[in-house]
C-alpha cells in the first residue's frame, strides 16, 4: 500500500476530471508487469484503479489472450514511432519493462478502434499499417481490447530516479499522452525522471507539462535519431506557476548550436532548460524555447 501521495501527482491536481473525459471515449487503462513487483507499484494513481495485467498469464479471468494483447502493444508502438528507427523487439519489452518495471497501457474495445483510427492525425500510410494489424488480429480470433498508447520507464541505480524511454499514442487531441505519462510516473512513485528525446519530437509538449526539462546532455550523436538530447524532470521541486521568457529559440536541426550548448554544459558555464510548451511556431517553423542559466547565477 502506498503510504503517501507520489510527488508527481502535485503537478496535475485536476487529473480526475481528465480521466473521466478519457474514459468517456471508451478508454481502459492497464498496468502490465509481474506479480513479484506488484507490492512495489502504486496500482491506483490519482485514485484511479488500473486493470492489473501479469505478462506470465495467458487468459486468466479476462477471456482474451494476454500475450496477443502485449504483442499488439509492441507492434503498434513500432508503427507509432514511424521512421525514427526505434522499434521495440519483444525481448526488450520483457527484459526492460515487464520483468524489472511496468507499462501503463491505454486500450479500446475493438468496436471503437476503427472509428478512433479514422479521426487520428496520423497520415494515410500509418493508418494503412494500423488497419492491417487490426484486421490480422481479428482474423486470428483475438477478441480482446486493442492497445492505442502506452508509457514505459526503467528504474535507475539512483534511488527514486526513473528513465523514461517510450511514450506513444494513436489517439490524438485528447491529452492521452499526458495522461499515460502521469499515471505511469505515479505508479512508479518517481521523484526524478531522466529521458532521451529529440528537439523536433512533438512529445516535448507532453514532457514539459511536468515542469521545465533540464538538459543534462545537449547532443547524443551515438543515438539512432539525430537531434537527441538527455533531459531530467525533478518532481521534488515546487510546481511552477509560470515560465520565464526563453533566452533563445533553438532550431531543432541546428546541430552546431546544440554542440555549443554541450560544450557549455561540460565547462560548467551554463545550465539549459526546455520551457513549456516545448515547441513554439515562428514564421511557419517550430522552435524549442530554451532558458540558459549561468552557473554563477545559481551560486555554483
Amino acid at each position: 500500500m502506498i503510504a503517501q501521495q507520489p510527488a508527481v501527482e502535485a503537478f496535475f491536481p485536476g487529473f480526475t476530471d481528465n480521466m473521466q473525459k478519457l474514459q468517456a471515449h471508451g478508454l481502459e487503462f492497464y498496468l502490465a508487469s509481474n506479480d513479484t513487483l506488484r507490492p512495489h507499484l502504486n496500482e491506483a494513481p490519482y485514485g484511479h484503479k488500473l486493470n492489473w495485467l501479469d505478462f506470465t498469464e495467458t487468459t486468466g479471468t479476462k477471456g482474451w489472450d494476454t500475450n496477443e494483447f502485449l504483442n499488439l502493444f509492441n507492434v503498434i508502438n513500432g508503427i507509432a514511432f514511424g521512421d525514427r528507427g526505434i522499434p521495440m523487439p519483444q525481448w526488450v519489452m520483457i527484459d526492460l519493462i515487464l520483468m524489472p518495471s511496468a507499462a501503463v497501457i491505454a486500450a479500446l474495445p475493438q468496436s471503437l478502434f476503427t472509428q478512433t483510427l479514422e479521426t487520428s492525425a496520423f497520415d494515410d500510410e500509418m493508418k494503412k499499417h494500423l488497419r492491417a494489424v487490426f484486421e490480422k488480429a481479428q482474423a486470428s480470433g483475438y477478441n480482446g481490447p486493442i492497445p492505442i498508447g502506452g508509457y514505459c520507464a526503467a528504474p535507475s541505480a539512483a534511488p527514486g530516479t526513473w528513465v523514461g524511454w517510450s511514450l506513444w499514442s494513436v489517439m490524438t487531441n485528447v491529452g492521452l499522452g499526458r495522461a499515460l505519462k502521469a499515471l505511469a510516473l505515479s505508479v512508479y512513485q518517481a521523484r526524478k525522471l531522466d529521458g532521451v528525446t529529440q528537439y523536433d519530437n512533438t512529445a516535448l509538449r507532453v514532457h514539459t507539462r511536468f515542469g521545465r526539462l533540464q538538459i543534462m546532455v545537449a547532443t547524443v550523436p551515438f543515438h539512432t535519431s539525430p537531434g537527441s538530447f538527455v533531459y531530467e524532470n525533478d518532481f521534488t521541486l515546487p510546481v511552477s506557476t509560470g515560465e520565464p521568457e526563453p533566452t533563445f529559440l533553438l532550431d531543432p536541426f541546428d546541430y552546431e548550436r546544440q554542440r555549443a550548448m554541450q560544450k557549455s554544459i561540460e565547462a560548467r558555464e551554463s545550465r539549459f532548460f526546455v520551457l513549456a510548451p516545448g515547441h513554439l511556431v515562428q514564421d511557419g517553423s517550430s522552435y524549442v524555447p530554451i532558458l540558459e542559466v549561468p552557473y554563477s547565477a545559481e551560486g555554483n
